[in-house]
């Protein structure tokens, strides 16, 4: 089993929905006790591309609709500033920027 076997098959079991969310150390700590020895940056990896919600909780499996909406309206509040940092450098070199590239989506 690769470790993002484990990871899905222990959030689909034990972590399904917002309120039995894992923190990303008890996560690290089962991976360890089960043989995965991974660091934080190759957990955070890892699970970045699982079809699994993160909170401020933690990781989980989503269970309802307004779990994916507030898992999307998370995301999107880490997003937008990343954008707006982003223009905010590529409209001081404008010389460099495809006006294309300014749209969010």
């Amino acid at each position: 089993m690769t470790p993002s076997e484990f990871i899905i098959q222990n959030l689909r079991t034990y972590h399904r929905g917002k309120v039995r969310a894992i923190t990303r150390n008890d996560l690290a700590w089962l991976l360890t006790e089960n043989g995965y020895h991974l660091t934080d940056r190759e957990l955070r990896a890892i699970y970045a591309d699982l079809p699994i919600c993160t909170c401020e909780k933690g990781l989980f499996w989503p269970e309802t609709n307004a779990e994916l909406e507030e898992y999307r309206q998370y995301l999107k509040a880490k997003a937008i500033p990343l954008f707006e940092r982003w223009q905010r450098v590529a409209k001081a070199h404008p010389e460099l920027i495809d006006l294309k590239q300014m749209e969010l989506f």
